[in-house]
């Protein structure tokens, strides 16, 4: 009976709502972004750290290359998408030499603030060369596909299919190649690995690096999905910190997961009736920020942290 009164036209049109196939795909789109960059600034930290503040504006820098690249180069797709990551690549190499190298090894927080500075420099660079308009790169047409109650384009597919490929390719790295098993040595004993042979700073540049085309892929995922604005940055590096927060810091399989759970939470704080009413779609950014808050406060190291760095 208990059941019977629970089971109210409401509370039947809230589970319809909350199951609904298109939330749940619109979740994989956002989260598979999310992902990229979450893997970027964990991998960072995991190595170095140092969380990296400018990654959202590096992503940024290479979806705009892409963009410049393609429509006013004239460069074919594949060779502008392939651009736009070297673009990443290139302001991440930069990034480390003149804000990140020369303090992170001073204090880890260090690179907290230059980075901050970075960002905010990046931000006026950005807006300066590409202006307020909103810009997205073209893939020459859209085809849909239906999902029994959801559709998603096939760019969407194909964006969402390339993420677990770069994303399974960065885990085969880290664990099967010697490379990974050099960043593992550094990570656990960075002393024993200089012993050995192991160039540490040659090391944490080329992950620093790494980090760099992953957000340069994820800008030029969020350029082909949506659009592309100067102001996007630090709002796509605080959903990353907050994928690395909930799943731990020193967690790159956790960051991943997390990334993907968040989107879902967004997706369900405003596509489903709560008490009655929709909660406007600018505050769906908020829930990244309470997530953070949260798990600070009940669980500082993560769902899938400990208190030592890995990757």
């Amino acid at each position: 009976m208990r059941f019977a009164r629970l089971y109210t036209p409401a509370f039947s049109s809230f589970l319809y709502y909350t199951l609904s196939v298109q939330l749940l795909v619109n979740a994989l789109i956002a989260g598979s972004f999310a992902a990229l960059m979450a893997a970027g600034l964990s991998l960072v930290y995991g190595v170095l750290g140092v969380f990296n503040m400018a990654l959202g504006q590096i992503a940024l820098a290479g979806g705009y290359g892409a963009w410049w690249l393609l429509m006013k180069a004239g460069l074919p797709f594949p060779f502008a998408v392939v651009g736009g990551a070297v673009i990443a690549a290139a302001v991440t190499w930069l990034s480390f030499e003149l804000f990140v190298g020369p303090f992170y090894k001073r204090h880890r927080f260090l690179p907290l603030v230059t980075t901050i500075a970075l960002s905010i420099i990046l931000d006026g660079v950005l807006l300066y060369l590409f202006k307020e308009d909103p810009k997205s790169i073209s893939t020459g047409g859209t085809l849909v596909v239906s999902l029994g109650n959801a559709v998603m384009s096939v760019e969407q597919g194909v964006l969402v299919l390339m993420t677990v490929v770069f994303l399974s390719a960065l885990a085969w790295i880290l664990v099967g190649t010697p490379f990974g098993r050099r960043i593992r040595a550094t990570v656990q004993h960075p002393s024993a690995a200089e012993s050995l042979g192991i160039n540490t700073p040659l090391l944490h540049r080329l992950v620093f690096i790494m980090s760099g085309v992953l957000a340069g892929c994820a800008g030029i995922y969020l350029g082909i999905d949506q659009n592309l604005t100067p102001i996007l940055g630090f709002s796509i590096t605080i959903k990353a910190y907050a994928a690395i927060i909930a799943g731990g810091k020193n967690s790159l399989k956790g960051a991943v997961m997390c990334a993907y759970l968040i989107a879902l939470l967004e997706q369900l704080a405003i596509g489903v009736p709560w008490f009655g009413f929709y909660i406007p779609a600018g505050f769906q950014s908020t829930v990244a920020l309470l997530i953070i808050i949260v798990m600070l406060l009940i669980r500082p190291q993560g769902l899938f942290g400990s208190h030592q760095r890995s990757v």
